[in-house]
């Protein structure tokens, strides 16, 4: 019966990922490595189903096994991304997931703590740096049966990280559980570096090369909608990704006076069943072409869409190559559209730096905010403290990311009262407050690092490099494809 029941498991499971689709062939030889408990190294290329090959295992042996995996990503967009897709992907099949990042508020940082202490949890998707940070809370926790290292690469690329440089000795107090590191870039050094840190046992590389795609090099487009009006005018499945919501519902409009219908948005703003209304659609042909934030495409595997359109700069190499690489997934030609340029590098550091505070801003935010208490109290939001302070590129998400790092390092306590919401300016005692040693600062850090990384590549690079990163995975070529 045991056996029966954990078949039905698999094949729901399955089915929950992928659909009908068949797993491929170094997919299954990925989840053979792990059945024999060896710990494991996978590059896949984009759009060769990485994500797959730690999600079934991990819903499989919570369900069947009640075992645990921790998935660890570079940035808390990716594991916020992520695990929005999972919950989706696993409703109703009683799986308790969390996530472990320094953008999660209070309620959920104690929901997760509180998993943590009692054991309920199934599946967490953190940073390393959250990782790194309570590492106590985690090593006391139960112990995970896998853990999950996404974009391993960052190992070798990320390495002056303080939280990939411990990475290993985390894993040591998490009594060793079993590893699987994924990535579609493994150079020499960087394969090395992973196998090393790892302990890395066996190995799975997909050769495969998505020669069907092509970057259409259209970057410092000045009059955007004016393209994609010109490009819609021939049929196909597209999707085009921009990166505010209000910018979706924007060249959606726009596009609308010309393709009626055929046109809509999605962002994660919209109701739960607005989003899955505008995915049934674009699966079933009612719309032809879907204007989106990031938050549309993950479990959205359509074979055939043919344009994808990056309206704005991405934040980082894993985002240019997850949306690139939704475009012909079923091997007939596809095209990426550039049409990003130096004006969006300006806007994506005002955005990074609005919700990552500096250094230097969270000074001037800490001075401002003890000037403005009345007998050590402060009463006004986040969004009259922004404006009452008028320091250059902050507004209130910066001041909610500023509160929220002085209340971890004891500077301020926020609470409620009678009287509403109070921040409390506390006393430091002569102590020496590094700001520096907290989870969310580092990964705000990691964020801005990234970008600058990514959006020198994608300024400055010939569409020929740019098509390699989305079409070929990068691993040694003195090495067998299987160990």
């Amino acid at each position: 019966v045991r056996d029966r029941v954990a078949d039905a498991d698999a094949a729901m499971v399955q089915h929950a990922l992928i659909g009908d689709r068949p797993v491929r062939e170094s997919q299954h030889a990925v989840l053979q490595r792990l059945e024999k408990g060896k710990n494991t190294l996978a590059v896949l290329g984009t759009g060769r189903g990485k994500s797959f090959c730690f999600q079934y295992p991990a819903a499989i042996r919570a369900l069947d096994g009640a075992q645990k995996t921790i998935a660890v990503y570079p940035l808390r967009a990716l594991a916020n991304d992520q695990y929005e897709a999972v919950r989706r992907r696993f409703d109703g099949f009683g799986l308790r997931i969390f996530r472990a990042n320094g953008s999660i508020d209070a309620e959920e940082r104690t929901s997760l703590f509180n998993a943590l202490a009692d054991g309920t949890w199934d599946l967490i998707f953190a940073t390393p740096e959250f990782l790194q940070f309570h590492r106590d809370a985690f090593s006391q926790s139960s112990r995970p049966s896998l853990i999950v290292i996404d974009e391993a690469h960052h190992l070798f690329e990320s390495k002056h990280r303080v939280a990939y440089g411990r990475i290993a000795s985390v894993i040591a107090e998490l009594d060793n559980p079993q590893v699987l590191a994924l990535t579609a870039t493994a150079g020499d050094d960087a394969f090395a570096q992973i196998t090393r840190e790892l302990a890395i046992e066996s190995w799975v590389i997909d050769p495969t090369v998505r020669d069907n795609l092509r970057i259409v090099d259209a970057r410092e487009t000045s009059n955007k909608v004016a393209y994609l009006r010109e490009l819609f005018a021939d049929p196909g499945r597209a999707i085009v990704y921009c990166n505010a919501r209000d910018d979706t519902v924007k060249v959606a409009d726009e596009l609308r006076k010309t393709f009626g219908n055929e046109i809509v948005y999605y962002h994660a703003g919209l109701g739960h069943e607005e989003r899955l209304g505008v995915e049934q659609y674009f699966r079933e042909g009612g719309v032809r072409v879907v204007v989106a934030t990031t938050a549309f495409g993950e479990g959205i595997d359509l074979p055939d869409i043919r344009n994808v359109v990056l309206y704005h700069m991405n934040f980082n190499f894993t985002e240019f190559n997850q949306q690139a690489g939704r475009a012909g997934r079923d091997d007939a030609p596809a095209r990426i559209h550039l049409l990003f340029g130096e004006k969006d590098r300006g806007l994506n550091e005002y955005l990074i730096d609005s919700q990552a505070p500096t250094l230097t801003t969270l000074r001037e935010i800490y001075k401002g905010v003890r000037g403005l208490s009345r007998n050590g109290v402060v009463r006004m939001p986040a969004v009259e403290i922004a404006r009452a302070l008028d320091i250059p590129r902050t507004n209130e998400r910066t001041i909610g990311a500023a509160l929220r790092i002085f209340e971890e390092a004891n500077l301020i306590d926020v609470g409620n009262d009678e009287d509403g919401r109070f921040i409390r300016v506390l006393p430091t005692d002569g102590r020496h407050i590094e700001l520096a040693k907290n989870e969310r600062f580092a990964e705000g850090e990691a964020e801005r690092e990234n970008f600058a990384r990514f959006a020198e590549f994608a300024l400055k690079r010939s569409p020929e490099t740019l098509e390699a990163v989305i079409n070929r995975p990068i691993y040694p070529r003195h090495v067998a494809l299987q160990k």
